[in-house]
């Protein structure tokens, strides 16, 4: 049984990415269609977004779209990554529904649809995306830490108290995953900072 949810909690995580990379495209596209792509605003759903639909993004003169792209390449790196470190199969981990489940279970207890109204408040709204899927990728290494699936309600208050040393650098750890997770925490805070600084900057 121990065997079986560590290797749940193993397989899950490239589902989170996953479900990590939608989140930021979403969020690109929405914040496209207030600007160069406003032509197709009714024709492209960013909730069922295609890999085809990301040279429409790639040509969007944004910088804020164009760091969220960054940050879509960081987290399909990330990915790429994780399966090498625990030779998996890319397709036998994406079709296998426990992983998937498990991984969307704790993806919307985080997650929140903000419902923005204007090109301002959308990028204003992403501190609260990245520091949400913050949220995530720290739950995930605690899952991976602790090799329990229901991690104790603590982890939550935990968060806030560690994030900062997240933001200031990467926090190593003797679990490579770990390790991997905790650099992307680190390395999307410092795309978000950029964000944040154009804003002001605007």
């Amino acid at each position: 049984m121990f065997y079986k949810v560590e290797e749940a909690i193993i397989g899950s995580v490239p589902h989170t990415l996953g479900f990590v990379v939608n989140e930021l495209s979403k969020n690109a596209f929405i914040l496209a269609f207030e600007g160069d792509l406003m032509d197709l605003k009714d024709l492209v759903d960013p909730e069922s977004i295609d890999a085809d639909d990301f040279e429409l993004l790639e040509n969007v003169n944004d910088p804020v779209v164009q760091l969220l792209l960054v940050s879509v390449d960081r987290v399909i790196t990330c990915m790429t990554t994780y399966y090498l470190i625990n030779g998996l199969d890319e397709l036998e981990v994406m079709e296998n529904e426990e992983f998937n489940e498990l991984a969307s279970d704790y993806f919307y207890a985080y997650i929140i649809d903000w419902e923005s109204r204007n090109y301002g408040e959308m990028v204003t709204t992403l501190n609260a995306v990245y520091l949400s899927i913050a949220q995530l990728l720290y739950h995930a290494t605690c899952q991976l830490d602790l090799k329990v699936i229901d991690v104790p309600d603590h982890i939550y208050d935990d968060f806030f108290d560690k994030y900062s040393s997240f933001c200031m650098e990467e926090v190593p750890s003797d679990n490579k995953n770990i390790s991997l997770l905790n650099g992307l925490i680190h390395h999307l805070n410092g795309d978000l900072l950029k964000i944040d600084k154009l804003s002001r900057n605007a």
